[in-house]
């Protein structure tokens, strides 16, 4: 499943770096927090998070860029992600893709992911201890044949019995008769 693509955002950002920003971002907390695949090694991505997006991701982030909590996280989390990077922007009086690569953005976004992970960990853990419902044993019941009524009674009263059809053993073919000689 893809999360997000550079190119959905091309048009309005203008440049692959503008459209990717906000993504390699994402996928840079996660390789620092080790929600990343092992093809995204938080020393190499902090050199460069979105020269690094571009290369390796082709400006697509998809499940295979996680491993199977970080996918997990991402599928239930990235949407609201993306308003925060809208409202991010709107703080500075700037649009979303001019939000800067820098220290200041690193630390904004990472402590909210960092706040968002524990407590979507704290409702996953949750609802992974919740008791479930015992299943009720289910009894099969037999459907009993309506009644007909009179008119369907009289309707058809050469219906056909229901019992399986025996099959009739094959007799040997005959031999063809010997010829004369």
């Amino acid at each position: 499943m893809s999360h997000d693509r550079g190119d959905s955002h091309w048009e309005h950002a203008k440049t692959w770096e503008r459209a990717c920003r906000h993504i390699a971002l994402f996928l840079w907390w996660a390789a620092e927090r080790g929600l990343a695949s092992e093809d995204h090694d938080p020393k190499v991505m902090a050199k460069g998070p979105t020269e690094h997006f571009i290369g390796m991701c082709d400006t697509k982030l998809w499940d295979d860029d996680f491993n199977e909590e970080g996918s997990a996280f991402a599928t239930a989390e990235y949407e609201g992600y993306l308003k925060a990077v809208s409202a991010y922007a709107k703080s500075l009086g700037i649009g979303d893709y001019d939000i800067e690569e820098n220290e200041a953005t690193k630390q904004h976004f990472f402590e909210l992911l960092d706040r968002r992970l524990t407590a979507w960990r704290s409702h996953s853990t949750k609802l992974a201890n919740k008791p479930r419902a015992v299943e009720a044993k289910t009894t099969v019941v037999k459907k009993q044949p309506k009644k007909k009524t009179a008119k369907q009674a009289t309707k058809n009263p050469k219906k056909k019995s229901k019992k399986p059809a025996t099959k009739k053993p094959k007799k040997p073919a005959k031999k063809p008769p010997k010829k004369r000689r």
